[in-house]
């Protein structure tokens, strides 16, 4: 009887460890090939839907070195002795996003609410570290 239990147990261990490899294995980071005004559109559009807010300003070359995109907004009233305005950066709202590749799908995650949309326009190739 012990036998039958240990067998079952050892078989539900390597079925679950096999399936949660499997989802992981094929999302990888990603980098834009090109950033034309569609894709630019597209990643506002994204960006909004994931978090809410205000259509946020991308830079021309946004995920074309790195798969990560952070955004800060707002500003701090904080002033210096000088009385000049500054902004202290662990006073922003800051919300990271990340293009992957999902099963050849190059998607924008977010991971503050572990979501991601699915981007039409884009054309990703897999992020390669040079570390």
């Amino acid at each position: 009887m012990n036998a039958k239990l240990l067998v079952s147990t050892v078989t539900a261990l390597f079925i679950s460890a096999c399936s949660n490899s499997h989802d992981t294995s094929h999302i990888q980071p990603a980098l834009l090939t090109e950033v034309t005004p569609s894709v630019m559109q597209e990643l506002s559009d994204a960006i909004v839907k994931l978090k809410g807010g205000s259509t946020p300003t991308l830079a021309i070359d946004v995920f074309t070195r790195t798969p990560q995109l952070l955004l800060t907004y707002g500003q701090s009233a904080v002033k210096n002795a000088a009385g000049m305005s500054y902004t202290e950066l662990s006073a922003l709202p800051i919300s990271a996003f990340e293009l992957q590749l999902r099963d050849q799908q190059c998607v924008l995650y977010y991971p503050k609410t572990t979501q991601f949309i699915v981007l039409q326009y884009p054309r990703c190739i897999v992020y390669e570290n040079e570390d």
